[in-house]
């Protein structure tokens, strides 16, 4: 059993004693030409042979090996101050006015204006009417400053759910400048319970 823990024990524990021998390096046979830079890549070269290579660098190598850390961390310091710039520079939203009363009403109403026509005021006016038993009583108002002669009345009488029962005629005569007259017709409609008026003339 020595002989086989002896031969163990230098496999496993080879290069950790005194004397011991150190484990073989592991060869890439199998790439064939390619092997020898195969491994001086993998070892990243030959040694330098100088022991202060550090030291005795000319400024192009070591500007060189500056250069692969600067330019990446100038290349980021670029990206984050545009993404910055960007977002400081983007223009705030314009916030959307709400039409005021004023201003809808400026706009609509030069086209009512254009779109209401005013009938002109009337010379009579009728200012009451109502019905009384079996006639009608009111009173006209002139809004002229002349005397107007005669006022022809037409009236539709209706009950009291609004149904028309007929209709009346009426003369008013000699009514005075900005004056008032009073006048009764006499109704025989049964029933009648309003009075409307359809037409005003006057000469």
């Amino acid at each position: 059993m020595k002989p086989i823990r002896k031969f163990l024990e230098s496999i496993v524990f080879a290069g950790l004693k005194p004397g011991g021998r150190a484990a073989p390096k592991p060869q890439l046979m199998w790439l064939g030409p390619l092997r020898a830079p195969m491994e001086r890549l993998l070892s990243g070269g030959a040694a330098p042979a100088d022991p202060l290579y550090l030291s005795n660098r000319t400024l192009a190598q070591k500007i060189k090996s500056w250069s692969l850390v600067a330019i990446p961390c100038v290349v980021l310091a670029v990206g984050i101050g545009v993404t910055l710039s960007n977002v400081l520079n983007t223009p705030a939203a314009t916030p959307v006015k709400q039409p005021t009363a004023a201003g809808i009403a400026a706009k609509a109403l030069p086209n009512l204006v254009k779109d209401i026509k005013l009938a002109p005021p009337a010379d009579v006016q009728v200012i009451e009417l109502q019905v009384e038993g079996w006639r009608l009583v009111g009173a006209v108002k002139n809004n002229t400053t002349r005397e107007i002669a005669v006022v022809e009345l037409v009236i539709d009488l209706t009950n009291m759910t609004g149904s028309q029962v007929g209709a009346v005629k009426g003369v008013v005569e000699k009514l005075p400048p900005l004056g008032r007259k009073d006048f009764q017709i006499p109704i025989r409609q049964t029933g009648a319970a309003f009075a409307l008026i359809r037409e005003v003339t006057s000469r």
